[in-house]
């Protein structure tokens, strides 16, 4: 016998599919408050479906049975699965002997060994254990009655495992695959080919494809990878989203308190075109103390499309006092544009210090802290659809500057990271609160074109960020052009300008270039972080004054989103914060609390008192990154507080644009890696 190591490039593709089938687009980490039996919006009820077909009897795998390698995979499988998942298991081919030994029987033969309704593991392992490959091989009667079980109205997905081609007659099973996507576009379906034939190969391709799903293709035990021949859904924008839940008001009169922290409020459409004055906005009410700045950012996290690059959303923030009057802030900083297909919708602002100012009307000597706060949507991508958007506000108090180190002024020059050629092997992410962290080392991955990863950086005060970047080899489709991107967020999420060394000219809305096999990339922060660059730094500079975590977005964009951009293009990462630590101060994000939250007009209320207040604080070690808002507890991964009903409408996606339904399972789920 083989070593149980040799099955475990099975058990990686197997369980890369499986995870990426579990995940939806809904947030992870949410106050726990769901309706009875709707899923958590985590994970997607799920069916496995396992070939118990005479044919997996073969000891072809390094002297051992397909069978027993496939169970070794399963086995792996279900101790990993997230406690909120609904996983069921069903076979075919594992019949007893009369039925195995007549078609006729043996191809109505499909057994639901556990259904999808929770999580028994002891079940799926004891159910997997009792296999006995016999039988025949009905796929298309299996997809028919796994699509059966699962239940209706949510996102949902079955993952088939099979050595062999359908051979029971009736429709074929792409067909098959084709009529259930028609009926139910929420789900889709994922194949795994183990020792398969090439037409068995290409009938499980055809099923996965027809569905939206991903293929995987293993073939024997010593050479088997985890490699997953196409991520479909995975490069379907995926975003996990983070916050307290808050429902802002629909008009400055019904402008909610909002404290500061990280929330999480819905969109509920967006419009014919940007800046057409017909799309949806969300109206808050802040209270700023005295000599206070108000660092505000939303996030739009827009469901997967087609990205047709004439598809334009645009998120604006804009602000005014509580008589309404303009304080002229956030027209046109804040304003953002983007493609679809290029990554979520960041627009970020910071007011004047208050009281401080020549605007006497929100910030100036007679102003009283209240600040309406307006976060609008406009633009036709998923027009009709309600979308997630998240808020932070840091509250940033009037500190001492004295003993501080100056503002940079101009561009400082760094020596480039080294160029890395291999790394760690690593999991992607797709979101500011998913971010990979920095590694020792360089990190090892792949990026499918249309798809934006994130990854963060600590860094302190008197550093700079830099980033080495490599693609590997892969093959780009004829007539496609790729372009590699590189932009940094700060830890407020503004845009930080970037230098491609020796250059010294920088760009605040990342760096591009063509992407070819081989292709290399160094990017440094354009200045060190000084707590002195927002007041007196040069432009290059001014974005960069907070120590903290800071954010690198990866992205491949494909001149063409057809099914021709489905295919991974590999890359090494390395990232690190070069430059000698120095004095900045420790802000905890929270401001002047004691002020906060006195009993008047605009005044946020606790958390305790039904209201949106964080009850996080503090500063890290980093020398000042806020933490808006605690880490989710165990518990409270296990649901989310935004209204079911929103998150069904999010999860529907009618009109033929495909849900980011199976993205955020590799990244929050898969933790074996890290």
């Amino acid at each position: 016998m083989i070593p149980r190591t040799a099955a475990r490039p099975l058990s990686l593709a197997l369980l890369a599919t499986l995870l990426a089938s579990l995940a939806v687009l809904a947030p992870a980490g949410l106050p726990q408050a769901r309706a009875e039996g709707y899923n958590t919006g985590r994970t997607a009820p799920s069916m496995l479906v396992v070939d118990g077909s005479g044919s997996m009897r073969a000891d072809d795998v390094g002297g051992r049975s397909r069978m027993d390698v496939a169970k070794e995979a399963l086995s792996t499988l279900v101790p990993m699965l997230p406690e909120d998942a609904s996983v069921g298991l069903m076979t075919y081919g594992n019949s007893d002997p009369a039925t195995a030994a007549s078609q006729e029987a043996g191809c109505q033969d499909v057994k639901t060994l556990v259904k999808p309704e929770g999580l028994d593991r002891q079940a799926l392992l004891g159910a997997i254990e009792g296999v006995q490959p016999s039988g025949y091989t009905p796929i298309g009667l299996s997809l028919t009655k796994a699509a059966a079980e699962l239940p209706e109205a949510e996102m949902r997905s079955i993952v088939l495992v099979s050595d062999g081609i359908d051979e029971c007659g009736g429709p074929p099973p792409c067909e098959v695959a084709a009529d259930l996507a028609q009926k139910h576009p929420e789900m889709r379906i994922h194949t795994i080919g183990f020792k398969a034939e090439q037409a068995a190969r290409d009938e499980l391709a055809c099923i996965a494809e027809a569905t939206g799903g991903t293929f995987a293709d293993a073939t024997d035990a010593e050479t088997l990878r985890d490699e997953l021949l196409v991520k479909m859904t995975r490069a379907i924008q995926g975003y996990a989203t983070q916050g307290q839940q808050i429902t802002g008001g629909t008009s400055p009169e019904t402008a909610v308190d909002l404290a500061p922290g990280s929330f999480l409020d819905v969109l509920e459409h967006g419009s014919a075109a940007i800046d057409d004055g017909e799309g949806f906005s969300r109206f808050y009410r802040l209270q700023l103390a005295e000599g206070e700045i108000a660092h505000l950012t939303a996030t739009m996290v827009l469901p997967g499309g087609g990205g047709e690059a004439s598809s334009l959303a645009q998120l604006r923030l804009a602000t005014s006092s509580a008589d309404g009057v303009d304080c002229r802030i956030g027209e046109v900083q804040a304003r953002a544009e983007a493609d679809l297909g290029q990554g979520p919708i960041t627009a970020a602002v910071a007011t004047p210090r208050l009281g401080e100012t020549a605007n006497l009307t929100c910030f100036g000597e007679d102003a009283d802290g209240t600040v309406i706060l307006e976060v609008e949507r406009t633009g036709d991508p998923a027009q009709e659809e309600a979308v997630p958007v998240e808020l932070q506000f840091f509250a940033e108090e009037k500190v001492s500057l004295d003993g501080l180190p100056p503002a940079a002024k101009y561009v400082r020059p760094q020596e480039p990271l080294a160029v890395p050629s291999d790394g760690q092997q690593i999991q992607p992410a797709f979101s500011f609160a998913s971010a990979v962290q920095d590694l020792d080392g360089p990190m090892r991955g792949t990026i499918i074109p249309g798809e934006v990863q994130f990854f963060r950086i600590p860094a302190q005060y008197g550093q700079q960020v830099r980033a080495a970047i490599a693609l590997g080899e892969f093959e780009v489709p004829g007539g496609m052009g790729l372009t590699l991107q590189a932009r940094m967020y700060s830890p407020l999420r503004d845009d930080v300008y970037l230098v491609v060394p020796p250059s010294a000219s920088g760009d605040a809305t990342g760096v591009s270039t063509k992407a070819v096999p081989k292709t290399t990339l160094q990017v440094n922060q354009a200045a060190p972080i000084q707590f002195r660059n927002r007041e007196d730094g040069g432009t290059e500079a001014r974005t960069s004054f907070l120590a903290g975590d800071y954010y690198l977005q990866l992205a491949v964009v494909p001149s063409d989103y057809s099914a021709q951009r489905l295919f991974e293009v590999p890359y090494v990462l390395d990232l690190d914060a070069v430059g000698e630590p120095a004095e900045g101060p420790k802000l905890s994000g929270q401001g002047a609390v004691e002020d906060r939250f006195a009993a008047d007009p605009g005044s946020a209320p606790r958390a305790s008192d039904g209201g949106g207040a964080s009850d996080a604080g503090g500063a890290s070690d980093a020398g000042g990154a806020p933490e808006l808002e605690d880490p989710p507890t165990e518990d409270e991964r296990s649901g989310f507080a935004v209204p079911p009903v929103v998150w069904a409408v999010l999860g529907g996606l009618g009109g033929g644009v495909l849900l980011a339904a199976i993205v955020i399972g590799a990244v929050v789920l898969v933790r074996r890696g890290r």
